[in-house]
């Protein structure tokens, strides 16, 4: 039998980018049959192995957020952390997935869910198709040991559009390439309290202070995620030079002397932007409300901006979702809003309160605790009240950037306690 660390490494190469992770779904059915499992696959690609009468169903996503090099993912190890080079790891939730693989091999009385698509709007758990059966259901897409999450926030994709139209540069102006690279990113709900700065608004700061004209601007790298790069194409004025020192300029001779008519409007809707936490839950100590400027892309026909707003409750998150619109069309935008996943309220189950029991043979001061990001618990417990759910995972850092690292030892700790709750719910 493998290890956790095994298994991960074992499908570290396999492709399983959001929308592109048939060779991931292909492979954990592959090992599901190996191992004695019925693997049930429905029109959303969610996976449900179940081999006896379920005691638990453990469930993680299969895919994960791509940036870098992958999904081509090089693994090492480094100061008893596994890292990635020059890409994200996947250990969300690539982490869970292995250690569902390890209680596979070793137990028939569980089952479990491999969820599809879960970081480009928890599109999976959404559109499940299959019947969960056990009384009680643990996620595993937690990052941090020891902590026993019984909530979460809700989601919503606010995405702006404002007509790409065209009108001559100013005469004096020359044409300028502004990028800037490789800031340091992050979850944009786990990370959002941390001041991480979003390269689409320092880009946009530098051209207001500058009377510039756009040709076209892109940055961000996915709508979950604090944008760690973005350019733009610019008309300036001849004396143009650049305050700070993060951004790279190029010029440009013998382009075209079209620039957007709504330069002006763009440009001040970034900077008049409230990026980052909107309010804070003191009792629960993470954000209550918080909104991400994702990515921004110009094509021949329009601007498109998107941004992913938080909330712990569905009332402020509601709010949230229409205050940004509001925003947005107050600057010419046409706004479309999709993907609302309500909040995971919190509530400390039998089941949790059973599972803090067998942690507190493992970890020192075992706490309940929400997230200021999106899990599919919630969506399990709409879809059937009567299940109780909690999370737990490894100890994670800086998912979705090119930082992410998982502990090893945590990993192995949270490979026995899984032991350790299963033996205890077979008594």
């Amino acid at each position: 039998m493998k290890t956790t660390i095994e298994h991960f490494s074992s499908f570290s190469k396999t492709p399983r980018c959001s929308f592109d992770a048939q060779k991931m779904r292909d492979f954990i059915i592959e090992f599901a049959i190996s191992v004695g499992y019925e693997a049930k696959v429905d029109k959303a690609d969610n996976i449900l192995c179940v081999k006896q009468k379920p005691l638990v169903c453990l469930q993680s996503h299969y895919d994960m957020v791509c940036l870098g090099s992958a999904p081509n993912v090089e693994i090492y190890e480094k100061d008893g952390w596994i890292r990635a080079k020059n890409s994200t790891l996947g250990a969300d939730n690539g982490m869970g997935v292995a250690l569902m693989m390890s209680m596979m091999e070793r137990y028939e009385n569980i089952e479990c869910l491999f969820t599809s698509d879960e970081e480009v709007g928890l599109i999976g758990a959404n559109n499940l198709e299959h019947n969960i059966t056990a009384p009680y259901l643990l996620n595993l897409d937690s990052e941090e040991e020891g902590a026993i999450f019984i909530g979460c926030a809700g989601g919503v994709d606010v995405t702006g559009k404002i007509t790409a139209q065209k009108k001559l540069a100013k005469e004096d102006f020359r044409a300028y390439e502004i990028s800037i690279k490789d800031l340091q990113g992050g979850h944009s709900g786990v990370d959002i309290d941390k001041n991480i700065p979003n390269a689409i608004k320092i880009l946009a700061n530098e051209f207001m202070d500058n009377d510039c004209e756009l040709v076209s601007i892109e940055g961000g790298e996915r709508i979950n995620s604090i944008p760690k790069s973005a350019s733009a194409i610019i008309y300036a004025p001849k004396n143009f030079t650049l305050k700070n020192k993060l951004l790279d300029i190029k010029e440009i001779k013998d382009g075209s002397r079209d620039v957007l008519t709504h330069s002006s409007d763009i440009l001040r809707m970034i900077q008049n932007f409230a990026q980052g936490v909107r309010s804070f839950n003191d009792e629960l100590k993470i954000p209550n409300e918080s909104i991400n400027l994702s990515t921004i892309k110009t094509d021949d026909s329009e601007i498109t901006v998107e941004f992913f707003a938080r909330a712990m409750e569905k009332k402020a998150l509601e709010n949230l979702m229409e205050s940004t619109s509001d925003f947005l069309k107050s600057f010419g935008f046409d706004v479309k809003t999709e993907g609302f996943s309500a909040p995971w309220k919190p509530n400390i189950t039998p089941f949790a309160k059973k599972l803090q029991k067998v942690a507190q043979k493992f970890f020192k001061n075992v706490e309940f605790k929400a997230i200021h990001a999106g899990l599919e618990c919630g969506i399990f417990e709409n879809i059937n009240p009567d299940i109780q759910v909690a999370s737990i995972g490894p100890n994670i850092k800086f998912p979705h950037s090119f930082g992410e690292c998982c502990e090893i030892a945590s990993v192995e700790r949270l490979e026995i306690m899984l032991k350790e709750l299963i033996a205890d719910l077979e008594r």
